[in-house]
C-alpha cells in the first residue's frame, strides 16, 4: 500500500465496532492508544466496499467481490476508489467452500504469479480469532489475530480483537485482508437473480409432476 505503512517494529492493531469518539464504520482500526487509523463502513456500492485512511478521510482501497457460480470465494482489491485493471493491487481466493481446512491464498498483482502459486496464505478461523497470515507457502507468520488483549482499560467493545503485525510488514495490507475476512462472514445477501431461478425450477418441477399424474 505504501512505505508509510511499513514500520521497523512490531505493531498491534485493534479492530473494534465501537470506539469512543469514533462514529465511522462497521469496523474501526486503531493503535493500542485508541488512535483511529482506518475505518470500514461495511456498506456496498455496486458490489464494492471501501477502506478509509483515517488521516486523509479518503478511500485507501476499494474491494470487489467477484460474482461466481463456482465453489470458490474470490475478491479483488484496487488502489483508492479505482476499479481499473492497472490499479489492481491483489486478488484473494478461498481454497474451498467445503470442510474445516479451508484457507485463503493471496496473489499480488505486481508479481504476476499464477493462481496455483501465491504470495501469502491465510489459515485459521475468523470467528475464533485464530487467523494467521503466512508469507507464501512457508511457515513464516507475518501477522496473527488474537482475541485476548492486555489493554483492558481502553474503551473497546466485547467483540474487539488484536492483530499482531511483524516489523516491515505493510499493516494497511494486513488490515485489508482482515476486512475481506470480515466481509466474508457477514450475512450474505441473496443474489437478485436467484428468485427468478428458483421460480423457474419450481415451474419445471410442477410441470413434470403434473405430467406424471396424467
Amino acid at each position: 500500500m505504501g512505505p508509510q505503512y511499513c514500520l521497523p517494529y512490531a505493531t498491534d492493531l485493534v479492530f473494534s465496532k465501537t470506539i469512543a469518539g469514533v462514529r465511522h464504520g462497521e469496523l474501526t482500526v486503531t493503535d493500542v492508544n485508541s488512535k483511529p487509523l482506518f475505518w470500514f463502513d461495511g456498506s456496498s456500492k455496486n458490489n464494492r466496499w471501501f477502506l478509509v485512511d483515517a488521516n486523509s478521510s479518503s478511500p485507501l482501497i476499494s474491494i470487489k467481490r467477484k460474482k461466481s457460480w463456482s465453489c470458490y470465494d474470490r475478491w479483488q482489491v484496487f488502489r483508492g476508489a479505482s476499479k481499473k485493471k492497472r490499479d489492481l493491487l491483489f486478488k484473494m481466493k478461498r481454497s474451498s467452500s467445503f470442510g474445516f481446512n479451508t484457507w485463503w491464498r493471496v496473489n499480488l498483482a505486481a508479481n504476476k504469479t499464477r493462481e496455483n502459486k501465491y504470495d501469502f496464505k491465510i489459515k485459521g478461523g475468523y470467528k475464533k480469532r485464530s487467523i494467521k497470515i503466512y508469507k507464501g507457502d512457508t511457515s513464516i507468520v507475518v501477522a496473527q489475530m488474537r482475541k485476548e488483549h492486555k489493554f483492558v482499560n481502553l474503551p473497546w467493545d466485547k467483540h474487539a480483537f488484536v492483530v499482531n503485525i511483524n516489523p516491515y510488514t505493510d499493516h494497511a495490507f494486513i488490515v485489508s485482508l482482515i476486512v475481506i475476512l470480515h466481509l466474508h462472514h457477514l450475512p450474505k445477501e441473496v443474489d437478485s437473480a436467484m428468485p427468478e431461478v428458483i421460480d423457474a425450477i419450481f415451474q419445471v418441477l410442477q410441470a413434470a409432476s403434473s405430467s406424471a399424474n396424467h
